[in-house]
């Protein structure tokens, strides 16, 4: 049935950066798929790669990324080399409120944010998408937040914004990419029962589902838009919250 749905990823090369809450479950279902996988995050995530190469019997690459540093994003692009397809998870959510708007603490912390957020999926978006035009096939995936649609009502104006911002991101390049057969698309979750919102209280009662989502939930998705069943979809930022916003 995956191979008459075209979710197949047999033999795809599928590169998966963040792999802690969301991206965990995103290479177990590439995996599952038929993917030969390379799983980045700021330690190499050897465990992980272990597990799921034990599970899955597929080929598992772990590698260390600092998604902040330039050098260190531009290193991996040149160490991984090909892949059919990139799914980005990484991003961090800072405590902005106990910050003063405009202190030094405020301005690194801004600065951080950024860059994870969004210089280094930018970076590492472009140099996939290029070798990605060469091949004339791929698809990148780039996660973005219920946040960048709603301006953040858990999150305070750095993380949402640099979301916010992602989710344009995903649109620029989708409309360079696509006359080459390569698809950028991304997804905005709502509220996630991951370690990022570990300090977080949620109120359900205002998602009309009445629940936080699961990571394997929003994970389904990512991997959809990262499998040839997507094919003709690009610029495309898919809501998933539980109906808590529209886009």
């Amino acid at each position: 049935m995956s191979d008459l749905m075209g979710i197949s990823m047999e033999s795809s090369r599928v590169a998966i950066v963040g792999v802690g809450g969301i991206g965990e479950p995103c290479a177990d279902i590439c995996a599952q798929l038929g993917a030969h996988l390379i799983l980045a995050d700021r330690a190499a995530p050897q465990a992980s790669a272990a597990r799921i190469r034990g599970q899955y019997g597929t080929q598992v690459d772990a590698h260390a990324l600092d998604m902040g540093s330039v050098e260190d994003v531009k290193r991996f692009c040149s160490a991984i080399g090909d892949v059919d397809a990139l799914i980005v998870t990484a991003a961090i959510l800072p405590e902005e409120r106990e910050l003063e708007p405009g202190s030094p603490e405020w301005e690194d912390s801004f600065q951080r944010v950024y860059n994870i957020n969004l210089r280094g999926p930018m970076l590492l978006a472009q140099l996939a998408m290029q070798k990605m035009i060469e091949r004339k096939t791929g698809r990148i995936v780039l996660l973005g937040s219920l946040a960048g649609r709603s301006g953040g009502l858990l999150s305070g104006a750095q993380y949402a914004s640099s979301k916010g911002a992602l989710h344009t991101l995903v649109r620029w390049l989708a409309l360079r990419a696509a006359s080459h057969g390569v698809s950028v698309n991304g997804l905005a979750p709502g509220a996630t029962a991951t370690p990022m919102l570990h300090n977080e209280v949620v109120d359900t009662r205002k998602i009309p589902a009445g629940r936080l989502a699961q990571p394997l939930e929003i994970a389904r998705v990512a991997a959809f838009l990262a499998s040839p069943a997507a094919s003709y979809m690009h610029g495309a930022v898919v809501d998933v919250n539980g109906g808590a916003c529209f886009s």
